[in-house]
């Protein structure tokens, strides 16, 4: 009996070794067509009994091409993740839109993409490489930890709520589920943009991308009044476009003076929107103004005064206006949010170690009441650092404070850094001051990571640029440019 097990885990292993040691491709290769032709066959014998009326029939006759063009894509993903990295991006400002799940809300093909970029990976990365080693990143740490807590908050918030709202939560564990999804998906996308981002044609992809688009659609803005759909320019696109900008415009010395005053464009675009025509929605206008601030500074002490200067002096010539436009923010959204922070800490209070889970706190206020009017307004925080100790608890709100350290460290290091190339030197620049951005932003509302009941979940294709852009810093700073060899004349 022993040598007859013996004797099958040798040819067990003599068969791994024949199939995947030695000819992987080959066996790879024979799998996949083996796969398209079985899917093939199955659509084939599905598609005889395919009616058209009914959306049950027409799912399950399309399942298997479905699935085989969801295979494809996974082959392209695995093969080529730089690319697609750069594809999400540019996804998700060309189409906001999105799968109907029938519950008011769409996930989005932004969204949908993450999810399969990030399962690809890890597959990559535990099963095949078998190594899970990432650039280091002072943050790398905290976000694993946090994509735990998440989860754990998740299961937890479910398996204990308070009686009053246990019957929501059990309603939606849907929303709770993709709300948890996000909570993870975000930062992992900053990991893999840190490490898959590795080519200097990629940067510029991502920096004229923004500024390009950022230029179509501030004019859009200016003339129709909108983007239309589903082109997307919304959350905090336009400091992201200002911060590249201007980043390129001081610092890019290797740029012509008539593009570096072309690259003023997109902001005088967005300046106008956001300070002119936006001036009352303070989320809009701040965190341009400390990007682009920041820059200023870095590049001229004296510049950054005169600005400051012009700023003070316009104010106080124009006090009455702006003393209208604080009051009114004020009175409009400052008061109730302060409510719902109050009201978010005193669920904290009673969910001390996770949280109310995921999208949690909301379901806490339906249940205390906070919607009826007796009793008060139902505003909820507009604020990410009060959504995530709301949704995960001090353990998960300590792993995101310890994340964004780590991140502002990586970011100093950054700065440091110096690069030869001009381009490469001026995104420096800009990433660097997108950090303090982002920081102001998740101050101002939940512009980093959407809460389902305010951005809603579709919010995603516009707070994932965030994460995007501060992986692509620390993709930066790893990345070492490539020496043009010199040729010797033959003589």
């Amino acid at each position: 009996m022993i040598a007859s097990i013996l004797q099958r885990f040798s040819f067990v292993g003599w068969l791994r070794y024949w199939l995947f040691d030695r000819n992987y491709n080959q066996t790879v290769r024979g799998i996949l067509v083996g796969v398209c032709i079985v899917l093939t066959l199955a659509s084939a014998l599905l598609l005889r009994e395919f009616n058209p009326d009914s959306f049950a029939s027409t799912l399950v006759a399309f399942l298997p091409i479905l699935a085989l063009g969801g295979l494809t894509a996974a082959l392209l993903i695995y093969r080529y993740f730089e690319a697609t990295c750069l594809f999400i991006l540019l996804l998700s400002m060309l189409v906001s839109d999105g799968v109907s799940t029938g519950t008011g809300t769409k996930l989005t093909f932004t969204f949908l993409s993450l999810i399969l970029l990030a399962l690809i990976w890890l597959f990559r990365k535990v099963v095949v490489d078998r190594s899970f080693r990432l650039v280091p990143s002072r943050a790398n740490l905290p976000i694993l930890l946090f994509s735990i807590a998440v989860l754990i908050a998740y299961v937890w918030s479910g398996a204990f709520p308070e009686k009053e709202a246990s019957y929501i939560f059990a309603q939606k564990s849907f929303v709770r589920l993709m709300t948890a999804l996000i909570l993870i998906i975000s930062p992992l996308t900053y990991i893999i943009f840190s490490n898959v981002i590795r080519s200097e044609k990629s940067f510029k992809v991502i920096i004229w991308w923004f500024i390009g688009f950022g230029a179509v659609t501030g004019v859009m803005r200016i003339v129709l009044g909108i983007v239309p759909a589903p082109l997307n320019d919304r959350g905090q696109f336009a400091t992201w476009v200002c911060a590249l900008a201007i980043g390129q415009a001081l610092f890019n010395t290797k740029l012509r003076w008539y593009i570096r005053l072309l690259l003023i464009v997109p902001v005088l675009l967005w300046g106008q929107i956001s300070l002119a025509l936006g001036i009352s929605w303070l989320s809009g206008w701040v965190p341009i103004v400390v990007a682009v601030g920041v820059l200023v500074g870095l590049y001229s002490r004296k510049l950054m005064f005169l600005g400051l200067l012009a700023i003070v002096v316009w104010g106080a010539a124009n006090f009455n206006y702006v003393s209208t436009i604080f009051t009114g923010e004020q009175d409009e959204s400052g008061n109730t949010r302060a409510i719902a922070w109050a009201r978010a800490f005193g669920v904290v209070e009673k969910h001390f170690l996770f949280g109310a889970g995921p999208a949690g706190y909301e379901y806490y206020f339906q249940s205390y009441g906070y919607y009826k009017g007796n009793i008060g307004v139902g505003q909820l925080s507009h604020n990410n650092y009060i959504d995530i100790i709301a949704q995960t608890g001090i353990v998960g709100f300590s792993l995101w404070v310890w994340m964004w350290l780590g991140q502002g460290w990586m970011m100093w290091k950054l700065f440091n850094k110096h690069f030869d190339d001009p381009f490469l030197s001026s995104l420096r620049y800009s990433l660097v001051v997108c950090y303090p951005a982002i920081l102001v932003s998740m101050m101002l509302g939940d512009w980093v990571t959407p809460f389902p009941y305010t951005q809603g979940l579709g919010g995603i294709d516009y707070t994932i640029w965030s994460w995007m852009l501060s992986g692509t810093a620390i993709a930066l700073y790893y990345f070492t440019p490539t020496k043009k060899q010199e040729i010797t004349p033959v003589t």
